[in-house]
């Protein structure tokens, strides 16, 4: 009777469906998808097909399809640049402050176009889990913008107004003006990414100095 001991299980290939690559792999597939037939048209079992692997696969990553769009948000890169904005100091003239934020925002948002026009449309048809994500977004995006206008406050440098109304009209400014991007409207939408966003940069800019003036002209 051999002495020999018994060879352990493989580890490595057969566990890769369950590994970081497949989690890329699920997350790869899913924008692709969502992005040709909306999140709501879109099943787990067609994530599969795509990805190559088996529903439970995706569902050992993932417990549902809402928290998979929550993962594609975080893996664009938007929570990270809104915690960048967060941490913006004031240590620089309002306008600058404002110009960079607005570039940051303009930058992020055309890098990930096709994903932002599927969050977009999927919210204005009624989607919860689309309508969940905008919002939550925009919402930090606006207390981000709103932490960021209060510390010009203190400094005396911004009018003691609603800080909070002031962010959203930032916020509606660059939004609108990238959305009439996206439809075509003012730049063509063959220009190349480099000059795309800096036309928008320059408009929001314009805006962003009307509105300043506004503020600094209010009683």
């Amino acid at each position: 009777m051999s002495t020999e001991p018994a060879l352990a299980p493989r580890r490595g290939p057969r566990r890769t469906r369950r590994g970081p690559l497949t989690r890329q792999q699920i997350l790869d597939a899913s924008l692709r998808l969502f992005s040709e037939r909306g999140f709501a048209r879109t099943t787990v079992r067609d994530i599969a097909r795509q990805a190559g692997i088996t529903d439970a696969a995706i569902y050992y990553h993932f417990e549902s399809k809402r928290e998979l769009l929550e993962a594609l948000v975080e893996e664009q890169g938007f929570v990270n640049s809104l915690l960048e904005l967060e941490r913006a100091s004031a240590d620089v003239p309002l306008r600058e402050t404002l110009l960079w934020m607005a570039r940051g925002a303009i930058n992020i948002m055309d890098e990930n176009r096709d994903f932002l026009r599927l969050i977009i449309m999927e919210g204005l048809g009624g989607d919860e889990a689309a309508t969940e994500q905008y919002q939550r977004l925009t919402e930090r995006w606006e207390n981000g913008l709103a932490r960021a206008l209060n510390q010009y406050v203190t400094k005396g440098e911004l009018p003691r107004d609603d800080v909070r109304s002031v962010a959203r009209q930032i916020i509606y400014v660059i939004l609108m003006a990238f959305q009439d991007s996206l439809l075509g409207r003012h730049i063509p939408p063959d220009d190349s990414p480099p000059a795309r966003r800096d036309a928008l940069a320059a408009f929001v800019q314009t805006s962003l100095d009307r509105l300043l003036e506004g503020l600094h002209a209010s009683p």
